[in-house]
């Protein structure tokens, strides 16, 4: 995926996919995958064009592109305490890359390899954590900022590491000896014998429910498909949202025709469903999925839907035009309010027809605003004002609020009317149940919501380098704008200066008022709009 993240230790920001290491190799170290693993093989150019230099002392890696731990390329200063610097090759992967070549049969490189960690040592069995791979550089001169100044480096040498490094010595001895027995002696038999001597057996699995990335309503959970007659079904449902807590069920498929169905307990969050078939000769097959149970404990005292398909503001709005934007995003499905057991937190559940995650972010095409209305709160405590004077809305006088939560996934506001920060909203969003999940304590809202508390909820796109954090129009939908009309039209709709339409994809309006009617600008100036009571 198109996810960029920082590298850590002084290094840069990078996408994912660029992001090049040997790692893999120790799959093939421990058994899990041969030699000639094609994965293997047609990575490790790649890692050698990216991460290999050949020194004076022999062939090194680094950990991977963009290490910044070490000394500094281009003057040598050292890496603390700026946390800085740039980093060099570590003799650790020269034996990593030694103990391939013992797996592959390539002794003769291997025994290389264990020649330039002895070369890269500064002394006997002073191996170091790192060694310098660039040109010859020369010591600072004497008085230098000692924060600053380079200690001199010379290419295949000890850079200003740790050293000796036990680990880098460690491997020298491990390597060494698997030359000698001209095997890879940590290698786990069972794990060898089971992933690459041994060709295990296939057999047939179809699993028909529940479906691939699908949200459940409660537990337990049937499992259901067909398998060959006499194979022994086992389903394993891990919760990777609470310790990765496992519960294994096993069953027999029917003698006649294959089939199974297995219940299966689960807990709230999200659940792989591993499911294995087991033939009496010891045979497998695999399947695995993905499920949701979306479930907030506590007491739900709003529950309000809204149609599909309503993503269009007044009737004319379009979504922009890259392809970041799914059809869906900003078409709110339901909206739910809900107080803890304890009573000490409110929760809010927003659901959208789609909630892909975008721009890196679980929600990060969405920017959800809810405006509470508590009519036990003081007039002078309230405000009919929009999140933003360039939103272009309103609040309705019967709706004004005396809180505001608005979140989106690179940010978030939960103010009060006069604009001061009342607390910290916890967000969550997952893209199979397509909820957008808010909190906050309920002594922040100034009492627990119950009936006559009125909502107004509206959904549009975040823009992080708008002033008003929300995404803006153009006439006609732009890659990252969305369009007040879908293309030129002589509509009167389509013919208004776009900085002044509502930033409002969609809203849930009460009982007898109309979406398109509420957020037509040319009906109304401005456009008001009202919220939803809890009966």
């Amino acid at each position: 995926a198109a996810i960029s993240y920082n590298v850590g230790n002084g290094g840069p920001t990078l996408d994912q996919r660029s992001v090049i290491d040997a790692g893999f190799l120790e799959l093939v170290r421990l058994g899990l995958k041969p030699f000639n693993d094609t994965a293997v093989t047609e990575s490790l150019p790649v890692v050698d064009t990216t991460i290999k230099t050949d020194t004076s002392s022999g062939s090194g890696w680094h950990r991977y592109n963009g290490d910044g731990y070490g000394d500094g390329a281009s003057d040598g200063h050292p890496w603390a305490p700026s946390g800085k610097g740039t980093g060099h090759l570590w003799p650790v992967l020269t034996e990593e890359r030694g103990e391939y070549d013992v797996s592959n049969g390539d002794t003769s490189t291997a025994l290389a390899l264990l020649s330039t960690m002895k070369n890269f040592a500064s002394g006997v069995g002073l191996i170091p954590e790192q060694d310098w791979e660039l040109p010859n550089l020369a010591p600072s001169p004497y008085g230098t900022d000692p924060t600053v100044a380079s200690i001199g480096f010379q290419n295949g040498h000890p850079a200003g590491s740790a050293a000796p490094l036990t680990w880098s010595a460690g491997v020298y001895v491990r390597l060494l000896v698997d030359l000698t027995k001209n095997s890879v002696l940590e290698r786990p038999a069972d794990t060898y014998n089971r992933y690459v001597a041994n060709q295990q057996g296939q057999t047939s699995l179809t699993v028909t429910a529940p479906p691939d990335k699908s949200s459940v309503n409660g537990s337990p959970v049937t499992v259901t498909g067909t398998s060959a007659a006499g194979n022994t079904i086992y389903v394993a449902a891990t919760n990777i949202d609470n310790n990765s807590e496992t519960t294994v069920v096993s069953t027999l498929t029917n003698k006649s025709d294959g089939s199974f169905s297995v219940t299966v307990p689960i807990t709230g969050g999200t659940t792989v469903l591993n499911t294995v078939a087991v033939s009496p000769s010891g045979a497998t097959a695999h399947d695995q999925r993905t499920i949701v149970f979306d479930l907030t404990p506590g007491k739900v005292v709003f529950d309000v839907t809204d149609p599909s398909n309503d993503d269009n503001g007044p009737g004319n709005y379009a979504y922009p035009t890259a392809s970041d934007f799914h059809a869906g995003a900003f078409d709110i499905q339901e909206f739910r309010v809900i107080i803890s057991p304890d009573g000490s937190t409110v929760t809010f559940k927003l659901q959208t027809r789609d909630l892909s995650p975008t721009f890196g972010s679980p929600l990060g095409a969405q920017l959800v605003d809810v405006y509470v209305h508590n009519p036990s709160a003081a007039s002078s405590n309230t405000s009919t004002a929009a999140s933003f004077p360039q939103r272009n809305y309103a609040i309705d006088s019967s709706a004004a609020w005396n809180r505001l939560i608005e979140v989106q996934g690179f940010g978030q506001r939960y103010i009060d009317a006069h604009n001061n920060t009342v607390g910290t909203v916890a967000i969550s969003a997952n893209a199979i149940s397509r909820f957008i999940t808010f909190s906050v304590p309920t002594s922040s809202l100034g009492g627990q919501p119950g009936s006559g508390w009125g909502f107004t909820v509206t959904l549009t796109g975040q823009d992080g380098f708008s002033p008003d954090q929300a995404r803006g129009f153009a006439s006609t939908p732009q890659p990252f704008q969305f369009g007040v009309c879908a293309a030129p039209s002589s509509n009167p709709h389509c013919a208004v200066d776009p900085s002044t339409v509502p930033k409002v994809m969609d809203t849930i309006t009460p009982s007898g008022v109309s979406q398109s009617n509420e957020l037509d600008y040319l009906l109304h100036t401005p456009v008001t709009l009202h919220d939803v009571v809890i009966p």
